[in-house]
Parts: structure tokens; sequence; C-alpha cells
């Protein structure tokens, strides 16, 4: 073979080579969105937070979270049967999270995740075995039921998630409720007791109470009641306290102290308007008789 006839292989070799290369380059990216989430999604945000509860510490061993997606036919805007729906599971590092760190209006990030508009009717929160429990400087496992790795019921009412809309939902673990020790043995045992609700946006349906009690050594329990329906929370150390993701009504507002040295009272007709927090100020307790 002539020189020249080898430098036009060459030459062939490198252009071919070369075209390749570029190929592979457009497809690599063609993989990437370096423009953001796509604008035909919409985007959930979930925050969790906590009520106080008697103990030190409450440590919960996060693996996952998910919603239950159902399409909406675009034809008729209604929502298509349960069957044709699908849980989704939403992208979060694991992680190991003090409950009593969350309360009275604090959360934390739990998850963020673009998703495809439609209804959400349902959430579930995955834990791993990790799960502890301090009291009196003492830290205790805490045996999780059934239902550990399928995920464990959120109470959350429908919402329907639009193209282009952000949602923030709150994810309330109530801890005061969810731990339990066993009689005979003394051993805890992990029962969640969750709900959810949209913190803010067009789609808020829920409201809350906040306010505090006094003197701060107490240490209150507050119920919130309406008919059949108790939301409960604990006074932090300086008497301040929250209740969140309240349905919109008139509530008993019923203040328990845990210190003998003070009797329970109650406040009547206390309102609640959704995406409003009614201040009830500070509610001094008398002496015990």
């Amino acid at each position: 073979m002539s020189m020249n006839n080898i430098r036009s292989t060459v030459n062939r070799l490198k252009s071919v080579l070369i075209l390749s290369f570029t190929a592979l380059i457009a497809v690599s990216c063609g993989d990437v969105n370096f423009s953001g989430p796509k604008t035909n999604n919409a985007h959930m945000n979930v925050h969790l937070t906590d009520a106080p509860a008697n103990y030190q510490q409450v440590n919960v061993d996060v693996q996952g979270m998910r919603v239950f997606y159902m399409p909406i036919s675009n034809d008729t805007a209604s929502v298509d049967s349960a069957s044709d729906g699908k849980w989704v599971d939403l992208q979060l590092k694991s992680m190991k999270i003090n409950l009593l760190d969350l309360t009275n209006g604090v959360d934390t990030l739990l998850a963020s995740a673009d998703l495809d508009p439609g209804r959400y009717s349902g959430m579930r929160l995955i834990l791993g075995s990790d799960n502890t429990v301090m009291v009196d400087s003492m830290t205790h496992n805490m045996k999780v039921p059934s239902g550990q790795h399928s995920g464990y019921k959120i109470k959350f009412d429908s919402i329907e998630l639009k193209e282009g809309q952000t949602i923030n939902v709150t994810v309330d673990f109530d801890a005061s409720r969810s731990v339990h020790q066993a009689g005979k043995s003394g051993k805890y045992i992990l029962r969640p007791v969750l709900k959810a609700f949209v913190k803010s946006g067009d789609q808020v349906e829920t409201g809350s109470i906040s306010g505090t009690v006094k003197p701060s050594d107490s240490d209150a329990g507050i119920l919130a009641v309406m008919g059949e329906d108790t939301t409960s929370t604990q006074a932090d150390t300086t008497g301040g306290f929250m209740l969140q993701g309240l349905d919109p009504g008139q509530y008993n507002l019923t203040i328990q102290p845990t210190n003998d040295q003070y009797s329970d009272t109650t406040l009547t007709d206390v309102s609640v308007e959704k995406g409003q927090e009614t201040d009830v100020g500070t509610i001094t307790l008398s002496g015990s008789q």
C-alpha cells in the first residue's frame, strides 16, 4: 500500500472516531436535564415536625417516604380509578431524627421531588430498625411492629397537583402518642401516629392554635377537642405550645398540668380558620385546692 493510501485510511478512521464521539456526547447530554425540573411537572416538599413529649429524646430511623398517585383524565378532569394509581417513592437520604428537636412549629425537610401532575391521596413513612427513646438519661431500643417495610400510613386528605405547581406538606409525628412501654417487660414499642397537612399555598385547609401556659413549671399537656377529633401537644420549657393541622371549627382547649400544684383549665369555643394561626395568649393556671 502506498504512503498516500495509508494517510487516506488514517484520516477516514479519524473522521469516524470523531463522529462517533460526538454522537456519544449528544446522547449523554440528552439524558441530563441542565435546565432544572421539567416544565410539565409539579413539585412537592415534605417536612417533618412533632409535638413535645415527656421524654428526653425520641429518635426515629427514617428510610423512605411514599405518596399514592392517581392520574386525572384530560378530557373529563375526573380522577381515574384507584386501580390506575401507583405508589411513588420520594427520593430522600436516610436519616436518624430526634423528634423532640422538631416541636412547636420547628420542622425539617425530609424530601423534595418533581412529580407528575395528578391527584395524591395517600402517604406512607418507611422506618428502619434503629429507633430509640431516652428516659432518665438511659437510651432504650424501640420495637417497631409490622408495617416497617411497606411504610406507616399517614392520615392525609387528597390534593390535586397541577403542572408547574409547588406544594409544601408537613408530616406531624405525634411522639407522645406513638411511644408505648410494655407493662410486664418494660420494653418500649413505637407505633407511629402520623398525620399530614398542606403547610402553605392555595390548598391549605387547616389552621393552628398557639399560646403560652404559665407558670412554665406546670409542665402542661394541651388538648384541642372538636367532636371526636382530638389533637394534643406538650408545652415546652418556656410554657409555649402550638397545635398544627387543625380542621376549621370551634375547639375546646384543655390544659392539663402534670405538676400537682396546679389545676386543669379549659378554654371553650376557640375558633380555628383555615390558613390562620389562632393565638390564645397567656393562660395562667390556678393553684390546686
